[in-house]
């Protein structure tokens, strides 16, 4: 049997444990700054009742190496651990880890440990001539960005390859389009000095959260930046299980229905809510973005995990687990199996897992797990959050703001393409008497104060994070991620129409109703609508309006008041209507909203 070499090596440093771990964490930069050949990756594949992807690299374009790349273990804010074993190349197997421990709020001890067993003498030379400097690199990447203090990325040594007139053209563009100058400088500041990772997976609200801007106007901010070609997009088919990208399109037109993910072993039907993600990244013509893969099994690809563990075949693995502020489930991947986690705290406790599945309903939140494998194949355990990525722009956020669809009129879906939205306000105006407008003032004046009607709903819409679908004769359709962006907006719309009515030849009043609801978007006539029962009933229930009010159902009435019971307080009834179309009455609210009820509810 071969000896096992050894690798040991600490470091303490001056940054917070969990700003160490988001930085030597994202193992695909880490490796480049440590000068790490780069790799080629197969997809995940089950060999030998083990989950492992093949992968394969030339250094110094002369010795070749092949490996089996086992997936990688970790648990967040703690330590990260990576095997493989090799069958082409000086090496038989390798073994990493980098362990991070809390001295203080501002220190934290670095640890990395290495095990590597060579084939021959070359082997032994490469490590200590290529691979030992290289580990301790990443140590060195750590000290670096502690020097900034802790801000700006080291980065590899590489040069950042800059367009300089495009990037100042583009920059001069956006600062005559969006108001911000310090949210632009920043954004510049990030595509001039920022690592390749920084600027070819952009996401708003991440951005947004590292430099403490406002999250809806940073994607104000992104979505102007592509308008003037500072910023490309795509669309990212995300897996509902693990979470992973498994495909991009440039254009929502590209999307498809059905996503395969060869990891869960799933064919899965797309969605705006959670399985479309718009990401963005600087345009090709104003920075050269690097494109070579160094990992792609680390931590950050999949940063909803806290953690993740190989249990082997009639193993009992016993875990120390720290405690996360978060709603958690366990999860077995490739299975797909999944158990929650309560709020209960225990000192031990087993998780066990058959053939069939978990033999536990649900597991406590334990200090110590053992994780008991009854099965004949290795599986992997995953901590994993319930909720989504925060940081994630989804499609159904995005194509419901008004900007979107005023600088992007023509992503639309394929012909023939239904992809659920999720949840949606749905809201329907409509101008009272519009039909007596038109005879009493004339066709070219009632003309020009409807397109005003228009553009100051348009205007409303906006200002509440919602978009204007389409216009039908007098009418609006328009559509909210949320409730109360929809009700605010109603508010507005309502409260505002005497400044309205001072702009235009004759006074008018503006129905109003809105519903919430599952709604699909569709292609029609090269327009990205909605439709389903949702929108029918949202359409309905406006007709119920008289005229300066807001309908809504009572389903929708009681949310709204049970977060914010002073809407209670407006002035308003509740009634039963039988609405067109629909079989059974329903009850509704109707709100009565005239400047002065407005501004006693405190909006």
């Amino acid at each position: 049997m071969k000896k096992v070499i050894t690798f040991r090596e600490e470091q303490l440093v001056n940054l917070p444990l969990n700003v160490a771990w988001e930085l030597l964490a994202n193992t695909n930069e880490l490796n480049k700054f440590a000068g790490i050949f780069p790799f080629n990756f197969a997809q995940f594949s089950e060999e030998d009742k083990t989950i492992i992807r093949w992968a394969d690299a030339k250094v110094l374009k002369m010795i070749s190496l092949k490996w089996k790349e086992h997936v990688c273990e970790w648990v967040r804010y703690s330590h990260y651990s990576l095997e493989r074993q090799y069958v082409e190349g000086p090496f038989q197997s390798v073994f990493w880890t980098i362990r991070m421990v809390y001295i203080s709020e501002t220190e934290t001890k670095i640890y990395l440990e290495g095990d590597f067993i060579c084939k021959n003498l070359l082997g032994r030379i490469a490590l200590q001539a290529t691979v030992y400097p290289q580990l301790r690199k990443m140590i060195t990447y750590a000290l670096e960005y502690e020097k900034t203090p802790g801000t700006t990325k080291p980065l590899a040594k590489t040069k950042i390859e800059l367009e300089n007139t495009s990037l100042a053209h583009a920059i001069s563009l956006l600062k005559e389009s969006y108001p911000n100058t310090d949210m632009i400088d920043a954004l510049e500041s990030t595509i001039r000095t920022g690592s390749d990772d920084e600027v070819s997976e952009m996401q708003p609200y991440r951005w947004a959260r590292i430099h403490q801007f406002d999250r809806f106007a940073s994607v104000e901010l992104f979505l102007f930046a592509n308008a003037v070609g500072l910023l490309d997009y795509d669309w990212n088919m995300m897996c509902p299980n693990c979470r992973v990208p498994k495909g991009k399109a440039a254009a929502l037109k590209q999307l498809i229905d059905k996503v395969h993910c060869e990891l869960c072993g799933i064919d899965f039907e797309l969605d705006f809510d959670r399985y479309v993600e718009m990401k963005f990244h600087v345009n090709a013509a104003i920075r050269k973005v690097d494109q070579t893969i160094y990992c792609i099994n680390g931590p950050v690809e999949t940063p909803h995990v806290l953690a993740q563990f190989r249990v082997s075949p009639q193993e009992n693995k016993v875990i120390d687990w720290p405690k996360f502020n978060e709603v958690l489930r366990c999860r077995v991947l490739k299975y797909n199996h999944e158990i929650d986690m309560t709020n209960e705290v225990v000192e031990k406790a087993e998780i066990t897992y058959s053939a069939e599945g978990f033999l536990q309903r649900e597991i406590p939140d334990a200090k110590r797990f053992t994780i008991i494998n009854e099965t004949t194949k290795e599986i992997v355990v995953v901590f994993e959050k319930k909720d989504w990525d925060d940081d994630a722009l989804t499609a159904r956020e995005v194509t419901s703001l008004q900007l979107f669809r005023d600088l992007l009129k023509t992503e639309v879906l394929a012909p023939g393409l239904q992809i659920g939205v999720g949840h949606m306000s749905i809201l329907f105006t409509d101008l009272k008497d519009s039909t007596r407008l038109y005879e009493e003032i004339g066709d070219a004046k009632a003309y020009s104060d409807v397109q005003k009607h228009f553009e100051y709903l348009v205007r409303c819409v906006r200002e509440h994070r919602g978009t204007i679908i389409k216009t039908i004769g007098d009418s609006v359709m328009g559509a909210f991620t949320s409730e109360f962006d929809a009700f605010e907006a109603a508010l507005a719309i309502q409260r505002g129409i005497g400044q309205l009515n001072k702009k235009i030849s004759k006074p008018v009043l503006i129905k109003i109703g809105f519903h919430t609801g599952s709604v699909i978007a569709v292609n029609a006539n090269d327009l990205l609508d909605y439709f389903g029962s949702t929108v029918n009933k949202a359409a309905r229930i406006q007709q119920q309006s008289m005229g300066g009010d807001l309908i809504i159902h009572c389903d929708v009435y009681d949310r709204l008041i049970s977060k914010r019971p002073e809407i209670a307080r407006l002035k308003g009834e509740s009634f039963i209507a039988q609405l067109n179309g629909f079989e059974e009455e329903v009850q509704l609210q109707r709100f009565i909203i005239d400047e002065k009820t407005f501004h006693a509810f405190g909006a």
